[in-house]
């Protein structure tokens, strides 16, 4: 068994920051937002808009100068009636050097980076052509490319796909904290990388968070094909452009009913919807939220209904090794040697529903946990132990429990 790790990252925040210093009616000029933003990457800076002269470039960020900035922006708008988002200057004051910050242009290029500067400065400069666009903003170390959503994590891509988009937003949970860390360090000397993540490891228990909610109907589609081929059934491209609120896409065969499904990865499914639908041959249903009891269950709930099938999370990750290598990603990777808590040599700890002390732990399907909070757990899918946010007050006891329990788990 290979050492597993001890990775603290609970000094690290990780940002999605949007470089969009423009007014509504600008944001569709391609080429004047794309040429800004190409510009704060030539600088190595990130900012937000909603610019207002009030300070000087560089006033480092403090609530003094945050408070007079809101003021300011406030009082100039008076008559507008437009007012800052307090929320997204909070945010903002957040960020501290070396936090990472990911950010999108026009033209579908990602771009992370590695704050340097002491957190965020005010960049407005008075009638500058770039600077007098922004508010605050700060420095990053370098920029790190990727061309586009094949080349980053699935998961990231997938929060960048959503239709509305704050100026900035704080990334809370491990998972896409790491992945974000490691696209950063993925494109370093390994001398300069501080947190050397593993790629994660793609199981059952993960698969469906894995995927952003385009591959997994793909993936069901992949799935469906298998069963249908053979019996004339293809996929209609052209359905899947088609809003249709119960279904996702139709395959279809001459003189025989289509075959159609619904998906979601982060939600129920409310099959009474679906109970009566005589216009199809079958109905497949998958949702990411549902486990194999749940499954079995519900299909003997719906046994009358002989034309709706409930995917079993077992059978679409089957699916997913058949076809792993159309979602081949540089960040995950599918692996059989996935050591699990349950292999943990753990023979000295209590396990426990509820931790409250030392040399206890509560264990699921790919996570141990040591303290009752959660911020330090082995994560199978990882395949490290992880201090994810500060569990005590004092931090070099925090890190000598963390040492030892690490050392236990590899001993």
């Amino acid at each position: 068994m290979s050492k597993i790790p001890f990775i603290n990252v609970a000094d690290t925040n990780c940002w999605i920051v949007y470089l969009m210093p423009f007014a509504s009616e600008e944001r569709t000029d391609y080429d004047k937002v794309l040429s800004t933003q190409q510009e704060c990457i030539e600088k190595r800076i990130y900012g937000m808009g909603w610019d207002v002269e009030c300070l000087k470039h560089g006033t480092k960020m403090t609530e003094e100068s945050a408070a007079k900035y809101v003021r300011a922006y406030n009082e100039f708008h008076s008559e507008d009636g437009w007012t800052v988002s307090e929320k997204i200057v909070d945010s903002y004051r957040s960020i501290k050097k070396g936090d990472y910050v990911v950010t999108r242009l026009k033209n579908g290029h990602y771009y992370v980076g590695k704050v340097s500067s002491d957190g965020a400065y005010y960049l407005y400069k008075n009638k500058d052509r770039f600077y007098g666009l922004f508010s605050w903003g700060g420095d990053v170390e370098e920029w790190v490319e990727y061309e586009n959503d094949d080349m980053i994590p699935s998961e990231i891509a997938g929060r960048f796909s959503q239709r509305l988009h704050s100026t900035i937003q704080r990334v809370a949970g491990y998972r896409q904290r790491m992945l974000i860390m490691s696209m950063y360090e993925k494109r370093l000397e390994d001398s300069r990388k501080t947190f050397n993540i593993p790629k994660l490891k793609i199981s059952r228990y993960n698969f469906v968070r894995s995927l952003t909610y385009m591959q997994l109907e793909d993936l069901v589609a992949l799935y469906i094909d298998k069963k249908w081929h053979d019996a004339g059934y293809r996929l209609l491209p052209s359905s899947c452009k088609v809003s249709q609120q119960n279904y996702e896409f139709r395959f279809v065969a001459p003189n025989r009913k289509p075959i159609t499904c619904q998906v979601k990865n982060q939600q129920g499914i409310e099959l009474e919807h679906y109970k009566y639908e005589g216009g199809y041959e079958k109905i497949y249903i998958f949702s990411g939220e549902w486990n194999s009891e749940d499954v079995e269950r519900l299909r003997d709930e719906y046994c009358t209904a002989p034309n709706l099938y409930i995917i079993d999370p077992d059978e679409l990750f089957e699916a997913l090794k058949d076809n792993k290598e159309l979602f081949q990603n540089d960040f995950y990777e599918y692996s059989s040697d996935i050591l699990t808590p349950d292999q943990l040599p753990l023979d000295d700890y209590e396990l426990r529903k509820r931790v409250n002390g030392e040399k206890q732990y509560r264990k699921s399907d790919d996570f141990a946990c040591f303290v009752r909070s959660d911020g330090l757990f082995y994560s199978a899918e990882f395949g490290a132990l992880i201090l994810s946010w500060h569990i005590l007050d004092d931090h070099d006891k925090e890190l000598r429990l963390a040492t030892q329990i690490c050392d236990d788990i590899n001993r």
